[in-house]
C-alpha cells in the first residue's frame, strides 16, 4: 500500500512539468519570428504546370514574398497539373515549385515497369520572380526541360 502512494506521490510531481515545457518552449519561441500583420493584402492565383507541354501530376507551389513583412508564406498543392492559391502577398514574390514522386506500388511483380513521372527541372528549383497584383485565374506555369539560355517560365495568358 505505502508502495503505491509513493507512486501516486511522483506523478503528482511529474504533471506540472509535463505541461510547463511546452508552456515555457512556446514563450521562448514567440520571441524569435517575425510577426506578419494578419492584415495584408493579398490575391487569389490559380493556374497550370507543366514541363514541356506534360502536367506534374502531384506537388507544391510556395509563394514566398520579397519582404517576408509583406505577408506571409503561401502553399498550394498542385493536382493533376493545377494549383489554387488563396491569399498570395501582393508585390514581388518568387514562386517555388516542388513535383511528389509518385507512390510506389502496393505490390511489384517481376513484369512492373514505372510509370513516367514529370518532374521540375534543376534549373526551375531555385523558383521563379513575379509580380502579384490583383487576382489572376491564368498564373501557369510552363516550363521546358531543354536547356536554354532562358531561366523563366512561360507564364502565358491563357484565352
Amino acid at each position: 500500500m505505502l508502495r503505491v502512494m509513493k507512486y501516486s506521490r511522483s506523478i503528482y510531481y511529474a504533471i506540472p512539468i509535463i505541461y510547463a515545457i511546452p508552456i515555457i518552449a512556446l514563450g521562448l519561441s514567440t520571441g524569435c519570428s517575425q510577426a506578419v500583420s494578419s492584415n495584408y493584402q493579398s490575391a487569389r492565383l490559380e493556374g497550370e504546370v507543366t514541363v514541356d507541354g506534360q502536367p506534374i501530376e502531384d506537388g507544391t507551389v510556395q509563394f514566398v514574398p520579397a519582404n517576408l513583412a509583406d505577408g506571409p508564406i503561401t502553399q498550394a498543392m498542385i493536382m493533376k497539373g493545377r494549383y489554387v492559391a488563396n491569399k498570395v502577398p501582393l508585390g514581388k514574390v518568387t514562386a517555388i515549385l516542388h513535383a511528389n514522386p509518385p507512390a510506389p506500388p502496393t505490390q511489384v511483380t517481376s513484369d512492373y515497369h514505372p510509370p513516367k513521372t514529370v518532374g521540375i527541372p534543376s534549373r526551375y528549383k531555385s523558383g521563379f520572380s513575379i509580380e502579384v497584383k490583383e487576382n489572376k485565374a491564368d498564373q501557369d506555369f510552363s516550363m521546358s526541360s531543354k536547356e536554354s539560355g532562358s531561366k523563366s517560365p512561360n507564364t502565358k495568358q491563357r484565352s
